[in-house]
């Protein structure tokens, strides 16, 4: 099969262990940096106007905007509804470089645990799979939730997976941040590592599905604990 690295952004939805056998191959980590960067940007330039007022209400009910005065919560709030271009720009890149860089610091995290349970891929290999899933997980994963911020006019409670039978709790309740970390395109992301664990590796499935899921099941349980300190 083919690869290009064109039709790797779409082998990776209809052939997954062609595509982590190819990211073995030539892991392209700057290439699934780059879309990442991109597609989380143009996401975070595109619905800015309404995710960033909606953030900073939030954030009045919080530890963090309880520390704020008054008149700095409000500069933020008139400051998201009359973003120039400029600013959008401003939004898009950090956004984008942001969540390369937590990707990054997973793809560390998948790199040391999947080398103690006695895997043989390399640096390149455990970052290719990490970013070339997350392509998936957050790259498209955005892209299909965008229209669906655009018509709610609203990103709280856009949730694509448990966490939308809790909707109505709110934002902050910590049932629904919890089952919002099972999302539909979390979890394929994490399909796309066991895959890909597979291949770099050469664990057996059931070693990968282990590896794999209590890693994420780490990363994701202390990033909630970080989260639910600010609330």
């Amino acid at each position: 099969m083919s690869d290009s690295v064109l039709s790797r952004f779409w082998t990776i939805v209809v052939n997954p262990s062609a595509a982590m056998e190819a990211v073995r191959e030539r892991p392209r980590v700057l290439v699934a940096a780059l879309a990442i960067i991109i597609l989380l940007g143009i996401f975070s330039a595109a619905t800015v106007h309404i995710t960033g007022p909606e953030q900073v209400d939030m954030m009045r009910d919080t530890r963090f905007g309880e520390m704020m005065e008054p008149e700095q919560i409000e500069e933020m709030y008139d400051g998201y509804l009359n973003m120039t271009t400029k600013d959008l720009l401003m939004a898009a890149v950090p956004a984008g470089i942001g969540t390369a860089a937590t990707v990054f610091v997973m793809g560390l995290v998948f790199l040391l645990i999947g080398k103690l349970a006695g895997g043989q891929g390399s640096f390149g290999q455990v970052m290719g799979v990490v970013f070339w899933s997350n392509v998936v997980a957050m790259g498209y994963g955005a892209l299909v939730k965008w229209p669906l911020v655009i018509a709610k006019e609203t990103m709280m409670g856009i949730t694509l997976g448990p966490a939308v039978l809790v909707a109505d709790r709110g934002y902050l309740d910590p049932l629904f941040g919890f089952l919002s970390l099972f999302d539909i395109f979390t979890v394929w992301g994490v399909v796309l590592i066991v895959i890909g664990f597979e291949k770099i590796h050469g664990f057996a499935r059931n070693k990968a599905i282990a590896v794999v899921v209590a890693t994420w099941l780490l990363i994701s349980l202390v990033m909630f604990g970080i989260g639910r300190l600010f609330v």
